[in-house]
């Protein structure tokens, strides 16, 4: 309790020894491996942390160093790193297994999206930390996922470097979720504006900005099929007291899930375990509680294979709201990589691409009839269809494509950076 509330005092005052002293050891490490001299780089700012949950913007990080230089920067506020990431947090981070791939990760003061101050002034600290170096590169390609970025993007040192193409990667509508400030839009119009080119994760999104921009494109994200269906996985030691069936679910615990529906799943099958596998943004008050009812924290991404293959059924159990309604996650190709059933709430991608392999539910006891079957009779036909669509996705095809579309490598050109080479953390959203 002690070791909580110092850890608390520290995130409210936002570490600012930290913040100055990160622009020294950050521009120090990037000029000893890129040097000053190299002609062109990919820099990507991103709302989702390099070791937080595994998802598109690494990926794509990831497969783009192949080809050239890439600078991935996304913050974490001092009390993400104390209550979630933990030692999993490291200011540079330089990825083993790619081209070449420098990982920044920002310690900015707490309280960033809840006081425009606190913002703005974090939004400042970022881009001249990242500022010391690129100032001395070559030319900048820049890929921006989050409206919150614009005004790191926008103080980027522009003569030198020039900007040779600006993407918009837009990978949720962040605008729409409870936590989004009242300036989240007005920034994200300005991405929108400012962008040479514009992708989305989902073909929802890609519905909604094409009033805009109608040169949006849908760019499928993928999975890494080898991880999830051939990998040999031992069944992990937190989970062999857990009796069986296991019901599961992997991601983030935020209030994108519909914890009335989690809870009425646990209570209707007493038999079976529910097992919730991620990092949790939610109080105590709010979460799931039941004696069959396990949370077993944020995992690494290699090890999260482990877990899915321990589920008779996997769920995706998302509310319906305005920010949802938007998502295409990529837990379900993973799900389905790993041959498991798969139980999902209506969301709108998927009923419009998966619905003939995974089980979408149109009302809340659909849901939990769905969960039942699933156990009894597992996936029955739909479960070696789920495996070959799985199979036909590849991060390699979409980094493949949004290379394409900002005129960064030619067509048909294959990319190799695997992720087996990392040790990142968790796939979801």
């Amino acid at each position: 309790m002690i070791a909580r509330s110092i850890k608390a005092l520290v995130a409210l005052l936002g570490s600012p020894l930290v913040l100055l002293l990160a622009p020294y050891l950050w521009a120090k490490g990037l000029v000893s491996h890129f040097g000053r001299e190299q002609r062109r780089v990919l820099f990507s700012f991103s709302q989702v942390s390099w070791n937080d949950v595994w998802q598109r913007p690494q990926e794509f990080a990831m497969r783009a160093s192949s080809k050239l230089p890439v600078i991935f920067c996304a913050p974490v506020q001092v009390h993400n790193w104390l209550f979630t990431l933990g030692s999993r947090w490291k200011p540079v981070q330089t990825i083993p297994g790619t081209g070449k791939l420098i990982v920044l990760s920002p310690l900015i003061f707490s309280g960033h999206y809840r006081s425009e101050w606190v913002f703005w002034l974090n939004c400042r600290l970022i881009a001249w930390q990242v500022s010391t170096w690129l100032k001395d590169a070559g030319e900048l390609a820049v890929v921006c996922n989050t409206p919150f970025g614009w005004p790191v993007i926008e103080s980027l040192p522009k003569n030198p470097p020039s900007a040779v193409v600006g993407m918009y990667d837009v990978i949720d509508d962040f605008t729409a979720f409870p936590w989004s400030p009242w300036f989240g839009r007005e920034l994200n119009s300005k991405l929108i504006k400012w962008a040479d080119v514009i992708v989305t994760g989902t073909g929802e999104l890609e519905r909604q900005i094409a009033e805009e921009r109608p040169d949006v494109e849908f760019v499928p994200c993928g999975v890494d099929f080898e991880l999830f269906h051939d990998g040999d996985f031992a069944e992990p030691a937190d989970m062999r007291d857990i009796p069986l069936p296991r019901i599961g679910y992997f991601g983030s615990i935020s209030d994108r899930l519909d914890c009335g529906l989690l809870s009425a799943i646990a209570a209707q099958n007493p038999n079976a375990s529910l097992v919730l596998v991620g990092p949790v943004h939610l109080g105590m008050g709010s979460l799931p509680q039941g004696k069959n009812i396990f949370y077993l924290g944020l995992k690494k991404h290699h090890d999260v294979p482990g877990y899915v293959r321990q589920f008779a059924v996997g769920l995706i159990p998302f509310v319906l709201n305005d920010a949802t309604r938007k998502l295409n996650p990529v837990k379900t190709l993973e799900y389905l990589a790993a041959g498991v059933p798969v139980v999902s709430t209506a969301l709108p991608d998927l009923v419009r691409y998966f619905e003939d392999v995974v089980h979408v539910a149109h009302s809340p006891q659909e849901f939990l009839d769905a969960v039942r079957d699933a156990i009894a009779n597992g996936a029955g036909a739909r479960k070696e269809l789920g495996i070959e669509r799985a199979r036909e996705a590849s991060w390699d095809v979409m980094t493949q494509r949004m290379l394409e579309k900002m005129g960064l490598t030619a067509a048909g050109e294959a990319h190799g950076a695997e992720s087996a080479a990392l040790d990142p953390v968790e796939a979801q959203p």
